[in-house]
This record gives C-alpha cells, structure tokens and sequence, in this order.
C-alpha cells in the first residue's frame, strides 16, 4: 500500500501546498507549512507502515478515502464550527446549492452550532420532501443510515442532493410526537422559493425572506415591484429562521431600501477592512419592520442589524442568533476547496454582534398556542 498511496498523498499535498503558500504570502507569514512539512511526512510515514503491519482488512481500504480524510482533519484541527475542508464533488454541490436551482429534497434547514442539530425549517410546498410528509420543526437524524448530527451542514445537503429521479433514506425525530420515522425521497429539480410575499389588510406589503442565494435578489426585487403595484404603504420583512447566505446577496437588496449609504463593512486578522456601499439612489420610502428571532443569523443579521443603524426600520421578534464572521471559500489547484472564517463584520454604526445578537426594538416572544401569528400581529400593530 505505502508506494501507491504515499505517492498519491504528497502529490496531494504539493497541489495543496502551492495553493496554502499563496495565501500565507499575503498576509506576510511565509514558512510555517514548510518548517512542519518534514515532520509530517515522516509520522504519516510511520502511521503508513503501522496499518501496513497490523491492520486486519488492508485489502479494503480506500486509498483515496484516506488521503481526503488527511485534509479534512487537518482543518478540522482549526476546532472551529465554519472552517471545513471540501472535496472536488462537495465542492461543486455546494456551489450548486448556493444557486438556488438544484436536484434535492426541496426543504430549507438550519442548524444549531451548539448542538450540532440540524432542524427542518421550511419543506416547500408541493417539494418533494413535504410530498413525501416531511413537517417544519422535524429533526434531521440521519441520512442513509448514518448519522449526521454536528456534521457540516453544506455536506450534510450535499448528501441530500443527487440525481434527479433517484432516492435518499433519511430518518426524521418528530418532538410532537417523541417517534422516529423513516422516509424515502425521492430527489427533484427545485427552484428554491427564497421569497414569498403577500399584501395584508391595510396596504401592508408582507416579504419572507428564508436565505440569502443568488436567486434571492431576483425573487425580492419581484416582489417588492409587485407589491407596489398593488398600492403598499407599509412593508413587514420576515427574517425569522432565515440562516443567512451570501453577503453579496443581502447588499444588494439592501441597496434596493437604502440610498448611497455605507451597507457593511468586515475586518480580517491584519486589519484590512473591506466595505460594502449601496450604489442605487433610489429607495424605498416607508415605515418598515423588521421580524426576527433566535434562528435569524449571518446575513439576516446584517440585513436587520444595517436597518437598525439607520433607523429605517423597527425591529420586533427576539434577539438574533449573533453571528457576525465571515466565511470564504477559498477554491485549491485540484478542485476541492477550504472553507474558512476570515473576518469579522461590522454593521455601519461600527457593531460587531457575534455572540450577542441584535436586541429587537420591541421583544415579542413567539406564542406557538395562539391561534394567530402573535408575531406578526405585533408588527401589524406597530403601524397602527
């Protein structure tokens, strides 16, 4: 086994290593991953010859498997929640995902950082996933069998992906009901509705936004151009769940609210501090609401928390998950990629709310017994 996969393995690592120098050159920290490079050859050398000696079932192992899982514990090394390693197919499903158009499930999950758990947020309507009786609120257990609780979340959708026409086993716990239940999917096309809006009683326009992707900014535009055509005078945007997404995507609909203003602005580990303008000089001019709740992080956060600073809109719900750093996916020469935290953002008024959240303007704890959207109604209420 040694020639082979060693051979494989360092070519590997030489691809990764021209790419990873790059990067260290830039921020002026030349070196470290050649000072180390001796030594970590020659321990995988050892480990190498040990399985090579003693492992029992040496005709099963997947020489490719090892040398990916080499990467992917290196960066999990980092013991940091958002920096992960994908290969060459993981990352080409997560770019596919990012698009909004894809071959899946059709459901919108979240995940709790502290625990790992993954939660059905929005299986949509006429999607397979709730044609098959998939519920809001439905815990992802596992995912053909295997368990995918506190796995990286892009991975964990990338499994839930394939082929259109073909199936994926996936194991949900239902808390209404303290039961296990198996599901067999079977994966469509699905454009993902990321908005849905509606005009409510008294020319209040209503816009759910669910994640920022790259069909977000379309979807929203549309949205508001309708809506305005039907004579609203007051808007309510429904951040509550919504995870986040791209940070391209969040500015540019904030663009569409705000005049020439400054949106955002992150800072990396040298303190370079890129910032994020609206362009458009047109802007919406209405009272505003803002809904958010403990599930509303990322790019939702910037989208509330940008709003807040300029007193443009109220915020109503609770406090904001409170994740305010950035991730980049950095693409390597053989096509897998790494995903790293790379800088933290600040809303305009200089506020970095990681760990903390955004405070709404009026708390408004979600009533799950009330008949009605209590919610809501309180935004409603707001413009009375």
């Amino acid at each position: 086994m040694k020639k082979k996969y060693f051979a494989a393995f360092f070519a590997g690592m030489a691809v990764m290593g021209i790419v990873m120098t790059g990067i260290q050159n830039m921020n002026g920290n030349t070196g470290r991953l050649s000072d180390r490079y001796d030594y970590i050859e020659a321990k995988l050398d050892v480990i190498d010859r040990t399985i090579s000696d003693y492992y029992l079932n040496e005709d099963e192992i997947d020489e490719e498997k090892l040398e990916e899982m080499i990467y992917l514990g290196y960066v999990s090394g980092l013991e940091e929640a958002y920096s992960t390693y994908y290969t060459a197919e993981q990352f080409t499903q997560v770019m596919e995902s990012s698009s909004g158009i894809y071959s899946g499930i059709g459901a919108y999950v979240s995940q709790n950082v502290n625990t790992g758990i993954i939660t059905i947020v929005n299986p949509f309507e006429g999607a397979p996933a709730a044609n098959a009786g998939i519920k809001k609120d439905d815990i992802l257990f596992k995912v053909e069998g295997e368990e995918v609780t506190g796995q990286d979340l892009n991975m964990v959708v990338a499994k839930l992906k394939g082929e259109e026409g073909t199936t994926v086993n996936v194991t949900m716990y239902r808390p209404s009901e303290d039961t296990y239940i198996d599901f067999t999917v079977e994966r469509a096309v699905v454009n993902v509705p990321t908005v849905t809006y509606k005009m409510l009683e008294n020319n209040i326009g209503y816009i759910q936004v669910t994640e920022f992707d790259e069909v977000t900014v379309e979807q929203f535009s549309a949205a508001i151009d309708d809506l305005e055509s039907q004579g609203m005078e007051k808007v309510i945007f429904d951040l509550r769940d919504n995870g986040g997404g791209l940070l391209t995507s969040v500015c540019s609909m904030l663009d569409r609210i705000l005049p020439e203003e400054l949106l955002v602005y992150t800072i990396d580990k040298d303190g370079n501090r890129e910032e994020e303008w609206a362009q458009n000089p047109d802007q919406i001019d209405l009272p505003m609401v803002v809904l958010v709740n403990g599930n509303t992080a990322s790019a939702s956060e910037i989208f509330a928390g940008t709003l807040k600073d300029y007193d443009k809109a109220e915020i109503i719900g609770t406090t904001t998950f409170g994740k305010g750093i950035v991730q980049t996916i950095i693409p390597l020469n053989d096509g897998s990629a790494l995903k790293l935290t790379t800088s933290e953002y600040y809303t305009p008024a200089g506020i970095c709310i990681h760990g903390k959240g955004i405070e709404p303007d009026l708390t408004v704890e979600y009533d799950a017994e009330a008949e009605e959207d209590n919610q809501l109604q309180a935004a409603m209420d707001f413009f009375e």
